[in-house]
């Protein structure tokens, strides 16, 4: 039985929204080749410029970057296929020939103690170089664990009667390809029924497609959840915290729309077998309930900011309606003493009747002018 073993694992950087674009996979092409011992880079385009018919995103390379692929032979684990993405999310590959499932999970077991520590070598190597560009920001605290093996997603291609797993044969989508070719995707598991041994790279790269499309949705629910909870931890008596909170929730959200507007406009050149997987996926996993979720986190964070960010706009306002008020009653008091000395002081050109007369005068403006604004308050 044939089996191909695909792991995702994560870097210690994220795409951000300030600093996308080309340049982003430029300098991960180039930290992948100093640190990635034996990396031997495929090519990622067409042998000719006049072949036509040749479908590639182009508009999710020049927001997120080209994506690093090629090979790698790993002592005691053989060739690995690789792939390095500006996004943070990295996968390896290999093909397996094993008699049952026992044996497959044993290898399995046997490569993931193998692979990890290259893995984690790579981690640091192409993070620490990706880091220091300024292109991405690092991941959050609140994101999976970087730099080991996440899990196993196996394919396996017309797997033999009674070794085929219930987690596709019984409770995994089906779909069809063309003809009589079939797939069902289940959780940790993809079958494909008689498809041609050249169609299978197509479902591939559908299934790392959805595994990514997964990990952007549930990374993105972590890191809002996260940040939910370091609200309560925030102080909310000064505006400049309020603004700070603001600015990095702010931030947040345009990262997950730039993700978000990646994924859209890969979608739309993922060939028929690999859309096909990521419809079956998308339905296994519920990914569209689980947007949902997510787009109601999103707001309720930013309801809960603008709610925080009001008061404290408020509190603000009325303590300086405050301090007005004390240096108003200040003012009058001065004016008050000021009027009194005027009033009795001897040594003046005015008569005291006249003196008295501008004093009062004065006071009845005073009085006029608080009266007729108050009662012009009351009336709006």
């Amino acid at each position: 039985m044939q089996v191909v073993l695909i792991a995702p694992f994560l870097m210690r950087f994220r795409l951000c929204a300030n600093t996308f674009g080309g340049a982003v996979g430029r300098a991960l092409r180039e930290a992948v080749a100093e640190t990635v011992p034996g990396f031997s880079p495929q090519a990622g385009e067409p042998d000719s410029p006049l072949l036509f018919d040749y479908h590639m995103s182009t508009g999710g390379s020049r927001l997120s970057g080209k994506k690093t692929v090629g090979t790698v032979d790993v002592a005691d684990a053989g060739l690995l296929w690789c792939r390095f993405e500006p996004s943070g999310y990295c996968y390896v590959m290999q093909t397996i020939e094993v008699p049952d499932k026992e044996t497959m999970h044993r290898r399995e077991r046997a490569l993931v103690e193998r692979i990890n520590p290259h893995i984690a070598r790579w981690t640091d190597g192409v993070s620490e170089r990706m880091l220091a560009t300024g292109l991405v920001d690092p991941a959050d605290e609140a994101a999976m664990d970087p730099g080991r093996l996440l899990w196993w997603h196996r394919v396996l291609m017309d797997p033999p009667q009674g070794q085929e797993p219930g987690a596709t044969r019984v409770y995994g989508v089906e779909r069809k390809i063309h003809d009589d070719a079939c797939l069902r995707f289940g959780d940790g598991f993809t079958t494909l029924v008689r498809l041609p041994r050249h169609r299978i790279s197509e479902v591939l790269e559908g299934v790392m497609a959805a595994t990514s499309e997964w990990i952007a949705v549930d990374e993105a629910n972590r890191l809002v959840s996260a940040r939910m909870l370091r609200l309560n931890d925030a102080r909310w008596d000064r505006v400049t915290d309020v603004d700070r909170q603001f600015t990095a929730s702010l931030k947040l959200s345009k990262d997950l729309a730039l993700r978000e507007m990646v994924r859209l406009e890969e979608s739309r050149y993922t060939v028929n077998a690999g859309a096909v997987v990521m419809d079956a996926a998308m339905e296994r996993w519920a990914m569209e309930r689980e947007r949902g979720v997510l787009e109601v986190q999103l707001q309720s964070l930013r309801d809960i900011l603008e709610f925080h960010r009001t008061m404290t706009q408020y509190r603000r306002d009325e303590r300086r309606n405050r301090l007005l008020f004390v240096f108003t009653a200040i003012a009058l008091f001065q004016s008050v003493l000021v009027w009194y000395d005027f009033a009795h002081e001897a040594n003046n050109t005015l008569a005291p009747a006249t003196r008295l007369a501008v004093v009062s005068v004065i006071a009845a403006l005073t009085v006029v002018v608080v009266v007729s604004s108050l009662v012009t308050r009351r009336r709006e």
